[in-house]
């Protein structure tokens, strides 16, 4: 064990030294072997052969493969909070997990980028200094983000991709499964799995070039010791450049991730770092306002009308820049055969400074105000999760129980003040951010404590065919904000709710390849706030949590080489509604209903297809006075696609073309429904060609985004709209050495 241990340090000090200073990475000595494992039960899985088998490449370096769908973009393997680790077809959940071969070939830098690989999520993100999409119609953000199952520790502002050896994605509520999101994201869970290192020596590197004028440098490196039990990967990126929102991004991370198997128990560490600093960043437009004026601004146009690409609604000399620290150490030990307790602690720290403009048309002559503002915070959290899960028969029948607790709690020390305004017009834009006469504050503006208590089963025929979930979750939320002079319309406020959360599922497989399935989840929002409309009478104002309940059914079918789901569901949410006097209060409700479809794998030898479909209509079913009952709640479209191809050329060996097309329907931008955007697609085009360099395997990506150029607007809430990206590409080189 000291010899493991020594060799361990010293792969360490070394992965470390060469990331640091990202010297030219040429591959030094250790010798890889494969990773004992603790089997602790033994799985006879009979019938048609898996779709999960080990997948072909051509020219790949030798590492582990992953347990992934044919294809290699999709994983076998899901997490479900405290659950664990399961397979995706044995689960009664849309749940979809994007591998790290996905993120590579096609050349994402951003998650809700990835994100957008997924019909049932729409990218809302507003320009380098915004992450947030919607699923199934309810927006979430980067801050709601797990980091290997655990909230509150992921970076909360910066959503970059470098270490993510995978993305989960759980479309509709899960309480049960991970606790309430703390930043109140309801229609589903997104996981980040962090990259472990393979079972080989890993020495890669990647250049990349485009999105306007960006340069990327990253270096990965892995090692593990000789018996495969310890090992370490960290990754190291650098972004330094002009995007084509004509806005300067700069980009330092760090990441590393370690981890230890042990015969009864496993440890994993992970560490990051990132500083990200983006100037003179793009904005979006909000189209009128809450009084009669935006009415008859938005009645008048309809629509939008068309700008040319480019045009900056974000004034010249705006800035934010952000400092993330964030690490976390979980583990599990096997008591016995049958039973496993697991810890996960983690801890954050996020600094962010903001210097930037809103823009508002306020009539029909094309007139802007823009209000320039300062914003500073300091953000810290500190998470943990704690529980046991085991096994144990009644009868025919087997149960896996499974109790935790876990507890979140953070502090935000903020400064938001006002600096001036200034006007313009929307045909003729000349905005440059004022001198700013404030500096760095920090005073305590809000403090949250969240505790929840779970307890599942997962009830089991002998035979497999049948599962049940039953379950529940008592959440416990404590919330404090204080008045202060740094904050514009702050208020002192606080409250004090404790919830239940019930939760029901059931799985029936009438063949080993078909799983159909049904649940009944609920989400909470842990005290919606009126944070985005300033003009709002009591802004600032939290209320009580919100529940969110869901139905859905589905059917999931595994053919061999690709597989599909089908689903249909049904959310009722409580939201905020404004009076005439534009006070609001949680008086209003939506109903979410859909249908969704998804595809993934390798149907035929080197084709391999991604994508699928969504109709969803998202209705106010009550409103005060009835104003906006029937209306479409903003920002959904009702139908929504992806599909994308990837084709292997059998004459060129190596090469592959992709190709992808994203269609969204029409969408409002309020709850009137007086403004609507139209339907749009896209068209992406790539190639990607797999080779040696003498002994060095080296890939070349070539993407072209939005190939046509299209010039499109996407919709926000609260009158809010977003110019659609111009035509880039993105060229990279990465290489093993």
């Amino acid at each position: 064990m000291k010899y493991e241990s020594k060799k361990l340090k010293s792969s360490i000090r070394v992965a470390l030294a060469a990331a640091v200073t990202a010297l030219p990475m040429t591959a030094f000595a250790a010798e890889g072997a494969a990773m004992d494992s603790y089997d602790l039960d033994t799985v006879e899985v009979v019938g048609q052969r898996p779709v999960s088998q080990p997948v072909e490449t051509v020219e790949e370096p030798a590492e582990e493969t992953p347990n992934v769908y044919a294809g290699g973009q999709v994983s076998n393997t899901v997490t479900l909070g405290a659950l664990g680790e399961k397979k995706a077809l044995d689960v009664p959940f849309n749940i979809v997990g994007y591998t790290e071969e996905q993120i590579k070939n096609t050349q994402v830098s951003l998650l809700a980028d990835l994100l957008a690989n997924d019909p049932s999520i729409s990218n809302q993100t507003l320009s380098g200094v915004s992450s947030a999409w919607n699923v199934r119609g309810f927006k979430a953000q980067q801050q709601d983000v797990q980091l290997n199952g655990l909230y509150g520790v992921a970076p909360r502002f910066y959503g970059g991709t470098e270490s993510a050896e995978r993305v989960d994605i759980l479309k509709g509520p899960a309480v049960l499964l991970s606790g309430i999101a703390p930043n109140g994201s309801i229609g589903g869970v997104v996981n980040y799995v962090t990259k472990r290192a393979p079972a080989t020596p890993l020495n890669r590197v990647t250049m990349s070039y485009g999105d306007g004028g960006i340069f990327t440098q990253q270096v990965d490196i892995g090692r593990r010791t000789a018996d495969g039990k310890a090992g370490v990967r960290v990754n190291v990126l650098n972004r330094n450049g002009d995007s084509s929102f004509d806005e300067h991004n700069r980009t330092n991370s760090l990441a590393i991730g370690a981890d230890y198997q042990g015969e009864r128990y496993r440890i994993g560490f992970d560490y990051g770092l990132v500083y990200n600093k983006v100037e003179d960043q793009q904005y979006q437009v909000t189209v009128g306002n809450k009084q009669a004026a935006g009415t008859t601004l938005r009645k008048a146009w309809g629509s939008m009308p068309s700008l040319p690409h480019g045009t900056k609604f974000g004034a010249y000399g705006g800035y934010r820049s952000v400092h993330e620290h964030y690490g976390m150490i979980s583990g599990e030990y096997d008591f016995s055969k049958d039973w496993t307790g697991f810890l996960k602690f983690g801890m954050r720290a996020t600094k962010m400074e903001y210097l930037y403009n809103n823009f508002q048309i306020t009539n029909t002559a094309g007139r802007v105000s823009a209000r320039y503002q300062y914003n500073n915070q300091l953000n810290k959290t500190d998470s943990v999760e704690a529980g046991v899960r085991g096994k144990l028969h009644t009868g025919d029948l087997e149960h896996e129980l499974t109790v935790s607790a876990n507890r979140i709690h953070y502090a935000r020390y903020m400064s938001q003040i006002p600096i001036s305004t200034a006007t313009t017009n929307l045909w003729n834009i000349r905005l440059q951010m004022p001198n700013n006469p404030y500096g760095w504050s920090e005073e305590l503006n809000d403090e949250n404590t969240l505790t929840s208590i779970g307890i599942s089963d997962i009830i089991s025929t002998k035979d497999g065919r049948w599962q049940a979930i039953l379950g529940g979750r008592q959440q416990y939320v404590k919330v404090d904000t204080y008045k202060h002079a740094g904050v514009e319309k702050s208020r002192d406020s606080n409250y004090r709710k404790s919830v239940f959360t019930p939760a029901f599922a059931l799985l029936y497989k009438p063949q080993q390849n078909v799983s159909v399935y049904a649940n009944y989840m609920q989400g909470l929002d842990a005290g919606d706030a009126v944070v985005t409309e300033t003009g709002a009478s009591n802004y600032g104002e939290a209320f009580a949590p919100f529940k969110t309940t869901q139905y859905e059914i589905g059917v999931k079918y595994d053919f061999g080489q690709w597989a599909t789901t089908f689903s249909a569901f049904d959310l009722k949410s409580p939201t905020l509604i404004a009076d005439a006097s534009n006070h609001y209060t949680p008086s209003g409700e939506v109903r979410h209903r859909g249908l969704e479809w998804n595809f993934f794998g390798e149907p035929v030898k080197g084709t391999r297809l991604l994508g699928g479909l969504m109709l969803l209509d998202a209705k106010y079913t009550k409103s005060k006075g009835g104003a906006y009952d029937g209306n479409r709640v903003p920002a959904t479209s009702r139908w929504s696609g992806v599909l994308g191809l990837e084709h292997d050329l059998k004459s060129v060996p190596g090469l592959t073309f992709t190709t992808r097309l994203t269609y969204n329907s029409s969408a409002y931008i309020n709850e009137a429904n007086d403004f609507s955007i139209k339907p749009w697609t896209t068209w992406d085009l790539g190639a990607r060609y797999k080779f040696n360099a003498g002994s060095t395997p080296m890939t070349v990506r070539m993407d072209v985004y939005n190939v046509t150029n299209r010039n499109y607007w996407r919709a926000l809430i609260n009158n809010g709209v977003f110019l659609g990206k111009e035509r880039t590409f993105m060229l990279s080189v990465t290489a093993d050495f």
